[in-house]
């Protein structure tokens, strides 16, 4: 038990996930606030949503950056540094310093990244504090080793890191403009957080795609892998059969979602009569 709660994973990655579901209900509660306040219906309830969720927004989103995505990120670093340099697209290890990659498309077979745009040495001051440190690239390591789906581990890292730059320049921009008493008017704010609101789950999603594709082959990472951990006793089209159900169940929760949320919202707040 001990154990667990001195893992070294355990709280960077608790906390960027709790910091994370904040963002999301952030994102909902303004999108739901700017959609009142553009509407002109229940204006007063949606500047009320908007204040709330934009606070809340701008300081979840900082915190799922730093600290908590960033010790998580270091973590990776020391423990698996295989799944770090693919999720950033390194190939190889660069003497004086590794870049960070704003854009590219990993090109496996060739051991290289296409068209990609980066920023010189910033990835090892983010990492290490150092202009200079070296990070080993993926062609350090035997291939073995790899994680199995090196694109789209690096898409999903990409895709996650993104969104939350995003997020945070978006809600510091409301932020600014509620401070000075403008959000409400400033209608483009308005129609890009109402916009946004599913971007977060998004976000979550490929978060959760960073970690699973992240570790993979290994089940147990470096101790067991994947291909070890398959039941002799289920076959393929039981293991089929149960996913298909999975799928269907959760569609039809998410549409039952959106069908009473979308209810709930376009009914509005009930003021309490005492």
């Amino acid at each position: 038990f001990s154990a667990l709660f001195s893992n070294p994973w355990l709280w960077p990655s608790y906390l960027h996930n709790q910091a994370a579901s904040v963002v999301t209900s952030a994102f909902v509660v303004s999108a739901i606030g700017a959609f009142y306040v553009l509407s002109n219906k229940h204006s007063e309830f949606g500047k009320l949503f908007l204040k709330t969720g934009v606070v809340f927004g701008l300081i979840s989103s900082i915190i799922v950056a730093f600290p908590t995505g960033d010790l998580a990120a270091k973590n990776v670093v020391e423990h698996q540094p295989v799944t770090f340099a693919a999720m950033e697209g390194l190939f190889e290890t660069q003497p004086k310093g590794s870049e960070i990659v704003l854009i590219g498309q990993p090109n496996v077979l060739e051991k290289k990244l296409d068209n990609k745009i980066a920023v010189p040495n910033i990835l090892s001051f983010l990492t290490y504090q150092k202009w200079d440190a070296q990070i080993k690239g993926l062609n350090e390591f035997d291939e073995a080793l790899y994680p199995t789906n090196i694109p789209g581990l690096y898409y999903a890292y990409h895709i996650m890191v993104g969104l939350g730059t995003i997020f945070i320049g978006l809600m510091l921009l409301a932020s600014v403009q509620l401070f000075r008493k403008k959000l409400y008017g400033t209608k483009w704010i308005l129609w890009a957080l109402m916009f946004m609101a599913p971007f977060p789950y998004i976000a979550n999603t490929t978060g959760w795609y960073t970690a699973e594709l992240g570790r993979q082959p290994w089940l147990v990472y470096n101790l067991l892998r994947t291909s070890e951990g398959a039941s002799p006793t289920v076959s393929s089209g039981n293991t089929l059969f149960t996913l298909l159900g999975f799928i269907g169940l959760y569609l039809l929760l998410g549409l039952l979602f959106l069908i009473l949320i979308g209810k709930i919202v376009n009914k509005g707040p009930q003021t309490v009569k005492h």
